[in-house]
């Protein structure tokens, strides 16, 4: 499944990222593509050994984890690092798939289950750049407005069109959930807002026995499906 998010960083932490696109220094995004992908590959990225950018990575984990619908959607047992790019004048990102495998440099691997892409540039600010997920029925485009993410299976080829004119900015990042089966996941938020349909739309909300009775399968199934 593919979910928008709008309003998952809070402003303070947009504003952070937009001044680090402003004010910092990019190097050739090559730094962080494998070797079959160099050729795929024409972005800039924040050095990924910059303080500025290992700090940005703490806040916007902070965030998301302390974000109720993200843990609905991710089931998050890890965010990892972020990473802030900017796609200029025929820059481009051809079909990939990201690392199956993150943390081997570290020797802290972990698996990647969900990617998101938060978009920092205006929309009308640039031409080209969407990023385009093939899903099962047809390729599908997002171009999203400023602070709005896009969350979505890291088993999905994706790609991001070349940018015509102007300047593309977005902050990437992955997670692995406690529960690595999508179907599962997917079972887990349906419950999940089933509970607060009832929440808002019955007398006695959350007390009332079917929601009661909700809560206990929600539970039940995430001790069964998590991994911790």
């Amino acid at each position: 499944m593919i979910f928008v998010m709008p309003g998952v960083l809070p402003t303070s932490l947009l504003n952070k990222l937009k001044a680090a696109f402003d004010a910092g220094s990019f190097v050739d995004g090559a730094q962080t593509v494998g070797s079959t992908n160099t050729k795929r590959k024409r972005n800039e990225e924040i050095q990924t050994s910059s303080a500025l950018r290992k700090e940005l990575s703490d806040e916007v984990r902070q965030a998301l984890l302390a974000h109720n619908d993200f843990n609905l959607i991710a089931q998050p047992k890890r965010v990892g690092d972020i990473l802030l790019s900017r796609y200029r004048q025929g820059m481009f990102y051809g079909d990939h798939i990201d690392n199956t495998v993150m943390g081997r440099a570290s020797g802290n691997i972990w698996r990647s289950d969900l990617s998101f892409t938060l978009f920092l540039a205006d929309p009308d600010s640039y031409e080209g750049g969407e990023l385009e997920l093939n899903t099962d029925m047809r390729p599908e485009k997002f171009k999203l407005p400023f602070g709005h993410m896009v969350i979505y299976s890291t088993l999905v080829l994706h790609r991001v069109n070349p940018v015509i004119s102007g300047e593309r900015r977005a902050m990437v990042g992955w997670a692995q959930s406690m529960v690595r089966d999508p179907n599962q996941r997917q079972v887990l938020l349906d419950i999940a807002q089933s509970i607060g349909f009832m929440q808002n739309n019955t007398r006695e909300g959350t007390e009332h026995p079917e929601a009661i009775r909700l809560q206990k399968a929600y539970a039940n199934l995430l001790r069964m499906w998590a991994e911790i």
